[in-house]
């Protein structure tokens, strides 16, 4: 019984060492059979082109022959330039502002996170010493209400700044911008 166990276990052993091979066997073969010419290349036909308006309008006044057709979109272009350049610009300091109160709130949370730490570390303390509870109980209360009513105050600035976030991130919506 004892040696078709140990029989059995040579053979195992001597299957699975014939049976594999290496990481790098597998990388070498995978290589080699990888098409060379499977490059992508990019060109005007396998290129989508689109067309603006402002292009649009000057192709078409270069085609009739009429020349006061280009200067009249090229007067529309810089119109509308600056106007996309103002509008850019909007999106750009309503981002800046979105993103400045995320980092506010972020901030005060921290604190407040800081706050009710230390006073969990301080009713720890407190109740781990006897004598403690026994002389100072009346300017424990205080402390306790004191940083209580600090947290309080921490948690209604959090919440305002909240919803101006909010207010900030549908005003951002509603302009066109993505802020998750």
């Amino acid at each position: 019984m004892k040696s078709f166990f140990a029989i059995l276990i040579v053979l195992f052993l001597g299957a699975s060492a014939f049976g594999q091979q290496s990481l790098g066997d597998i990388a070498r073969h995978n290589r080699a059979k990888k098409k060379p010419g499977s490059v992508m290349e990019f060109n005007d036909e396998t290129m989508h082109r689109t067309i603006s308006p402002e292009q649009d309008a000057s192709n078409s006044g270069d085609q009739d022959g009429n020349a006061s057709q280009p200067a009249v979109a090229a007067k529309d272009k810089d119109g509308k330039k600056d106007e996309a350049d103002s509008e850019q610009q909007k999106k750009e300091e309503l981002q800046k502002s979105v993103d400045s109160e995320k980092k506010k709130i972020a901030d005060m949370e921290h604190e407040l996170d800081i706050m009710q730490r230390e006073q969990k570390l301080r009713t720890a303390a407190y109740y781990g010493d006897a004598g403690t509870m026994l002389r100072d109980s009346a300017k424990y209360e205080q402390d306790t209400k004191k940083q209580q009513d600090e947290m309080d105050a921490k948690k209604k600035e959090i919440d305002a700044a909240q919803q101006k976030l909010s207010d900030l991130q549908e005003q951002a919506r509603k302009a066109g911008l993505r802020t998750e």
